[in-house]
């Protein structure tokens, strides 16, 4: 036999997942070339010398659900040998809580990855398990190759004493929302190993299980709010092993290291590719970011019998960007404040009446938004019509989500519902809004809403469900978290399968339903609690005795009804907020408050409705003093985006809490977020306002 020959079979040695990948970025015949001449369907003597001197091993596997794993096997030198090149033993125990000890039955695929660190060497390999029994594996090898020696940070290694008995008990952590331990040691890391697998590998060599390694500066994978891991994919070798199983599959397993203390962390979930980002342009040598969601993770403390001593990274992380470039970018199209043109990407039917629009940005990317806020769009019908509609999901970086309800007389919903197709493209701003979760406080939180309200409640409960598992292992409880809303009936009722996912996520939450009119067939699934409105009597059968903070989201009348409510049980102002688009005007009962100390009370006359009122800075804007003084001032986003509350100035100067985005003419300001400026004469203008 030719030990050196490589891949002579009639099939590809890529399957289509990873052809497909292939096609989509133009390397397709390169990699086939490639791939016929460096994978073979055995072990070339070469490999087989260097596998029997790793102190440990890299394995992917699939658990019973199909999810896959990546774990490691260590024991003394010698534990892995090759008896012929078409076999691997592994003569070593699976660590303590590995998945590994599970998954590894015999005709399970597996995927293996050598790695030498301080030599910067490595090898692939993919088979199947042939026998198993308590501390030794046997693997007939399906594809063996080697990988280029990039993005290895070099370490030396040192075996432990508990290398001989790699299965004593430590202790796990384990759950299905990320920790702050091991969120920390995620936003740490400068390598990770990743575990993919597609089909069954004895319907082809192409096909089973598959483990790689991914390396960066540290903190090259990002973190987001809800918990989801991201970190971009740098140049290879084309074979695109790893996106090719992602792409068929959406899973894939990650393990990381602390070479430090020996702890593991394991986790697998949903996988998927984000190919197309300015935030790509802005992390310098990334040519996509891949997005993992865990579902499931198990932490095990000093599981590793090895340490690992630093000795120096990569060379070509030098020309790798970092987070901080993404963030920096990000900041500049804050700053700027334009329009970006955003694609439809996803259409989903969520009720009778409310139509949720996935939208990605084509030129910017997804700016962070905090739970709440809401995006303006400029929608491509009579010339350009703008709204602001409220993002109804948390930050995930893929998409912003807007669920919009169907107005009878609405130009824009009807162009939403009626005529709006994936792959329209229009303009919008960067995310805005000041109705958004306080994350500074530990209260427990009321989410109350009404028909298309629920939409920024949504995002806050993911936010909100996203944090509770972390708090509940750093505080000893989670945040009670009540979601309180009411709609006409089933026909009307959006999200139910999506809050009931959150509930099933987050045992601190509680859902609770009501329907104003039932229809005959809601009284048979019953997907509510109860008959009639949202109101205080409602508020008083559910919530237990506690101090809560309320957000409201309706029309006017539920908002300003549950307001009053809640004033005359003398819940503080401050721990009632509510969004305030369009006519949903609330009018707030607030005591009334001293100036701050030495601060000069300033004049402002509201010359339509011959009111002078005197302005402190605890008076807040323009609009909230004329509120306080009885006078009806349009408004809308309170933000200053909209434009709606633009208002002539006669005389006078204003600064602006943060600088507006909207247009505004010649002598108009934008009392939503205006406040009187500070004079530096002893006789000051008076600020006059047409209002």
């Amino acid at each position: 036999m030719n030990k050196t020959r490589g891949w002579t079979r009639d099939t590809s040695p890529f399957h289509r997942g990873e052809t497909a990948v292939q096609e989509r970025l133009g390397v397709r015949e390169g990699a086939e070339r490639l791939g016929r001449r460096v994978i073979r369907d055995f072990f070339p003597e070469q490999h087989r010398d260097f596998y029997s001197q790793l102190p440990f091993l890299i394995v992917g596997t699939l658990d019973e659900q199909g999810s896959p794993w990546a774990s490691l096997i260590a024991g003394p030198e010698g534990f892995i040998s090759s008896p012929d090149p078409q076999h691997l033993n592994i003569d070593s125990a699976p660590l303590y809580g590995s998945p590994l000890a599970h998954q590894a039955i015999k005709g399970a695929a597996i995927g293996m990855l050598g790695i030498l660190p301080e030599e910067r060497r490595r090898n692939r390999a993919a088979g199947q398990i042939v026998r198993r029994s308590a501390d030794r594996l046997e693997i007939a090898i399906d594809q063996a190759f080697g990988n280029c020696p990039q993005y290895i940070q070099s370490r030396e290694i040192e075996a432990l004493p508990g290398l001989a008995s790699p299965a004593e008990p430590r202790q796990i952590d384990q759950g299905e929302n990320l920790d702050e331990a091991a969120r920390q040691l995620i936003r740490e890391a400068d390598t990770l190993f990743i575990a993919t697998a597609y089909g069954d590998r004895q319907d082809g060599p192409q096909l089973g299980a598959d483990v790689s390694h991914r390396g960066g500066r540290p903190g090259f994978v990002r973190v987001d709010d809800n918990g989801a891991l991201i970190f971009p994919d740098f140049t290879g070798n084309n074979h695109f092993n790893t996106l090719g199983n992602i792409e068929l599959t959406g899973r894939a397993g990650l393990m990381f290291i602390d070479f430090d203390s020996g702890d593991l962390l394991y986790l697998t979930g949903r996988a998927t590719i984000i190919w197309e980002s300015e935030d790509i342009e802005a992390f310098a040598g990334a040519q996509r970011f891949v997005r993992i969601e865990p579902t499931q993770w198990r932490r095990v403390s000093k599981s590793l019998p090895l340490r690992f001593h630093f000795d120096s990274y990569a060379p070509l992380l030098e020309q790798l960007g970092s987070w901080e470039d993404v963030d920096k970018r990000r900041e500049e199209l804050k700053s700027e404040g334009a329009w970006q043109t955003v694609e439809v990407s996803r259409l989903e039917q969520e009720s009778a009446d409310i139509r949720s629009v996935y939208l990605r940005p084509l030129d910017g990317p997804v700016i962070s938004h905090e739970p709440g806020q809401f995006l303006p769009v400029r929608l491509p019908i009579n010339e350009g019509v703008e709204r602001v509609y409220s993002l109804s999901s948390a930050h995930d970086g893929r998409w912003y989500r807007l669920s919009i309800k169907r107005d009878a007389d609405g130009v824009a919903s009807a162009y939403i519902h009626d005529e709006l197709k994936v792959g329209d493209r229009f303009k919008a701003r960067i995310p805005a809004g000041q109705f958004v979760l306080d994350r500074k406080s530990a209260r427990p939180v009321v989410l109350l809403s009404a028909g298309v309200g629920i939409t920024p409640m949504l995002a806050m409960a993911q936010a909100l469900s996203a944090e509770a598992t972390s708090n509940e292992r750093i505080n000893g409880n989670g945040r009670p978290l009540y979601f309180i809303h009411g709609t006409s009936n089933g026909a009307t009722h959006a999200f139910g399968e999506e809050l009931a996912e959150l509930r099933r996520r987050n045992k601190n939450l509680r859902v609770h339903t009501a329907y104003s009119r039932p229809r005959i067939e809601d009284r048979v699934g019953r997907d509510f609690n109860a008959v009639g409105r949202v109101n205080i009597d409602l508020l008083r059968s559910v919530l237990p005795f506690d101090d809560f903070d309320f957000y409201l989201c309706g029309p006017g009348e539920f908002m300003q009804s549950l307001y009053t409510d809640l004033r005359n049980a003398q819940v503080p102002d401050e721990r009632i907020r509510f969004e305030a688009f369009g006519p949903s005007t609330v009018k707030r009962s607030m005591p009334k408050t001293e100036p701050e100390e030495n601060a000069q009370p300033l004049s402002v006359e509201f010359a339509q409705s011959g009111i002078v009122a005197q302005w402190t800075p605890a008076s807040g804007t323009l609009l909230e003093l004329a509120e306080a003084n009885g006078i009806d001032a349009a408004y809308s986003c309170r933000s200053g985006v909209c434009g709606a509350c633009a208002t002539k100035l006669d005389t006078g100067n204003v600064d602006y809490v943060e600088q507006p985005a909207a247009e505004l003419a010649s002598g108009e300001v934008l009392i939503c977020s205006a406040r009187p400026r500070t004079p530096n004469s002893q006789e000051p203008e008076p600020l006059v306002l047409q209002l």
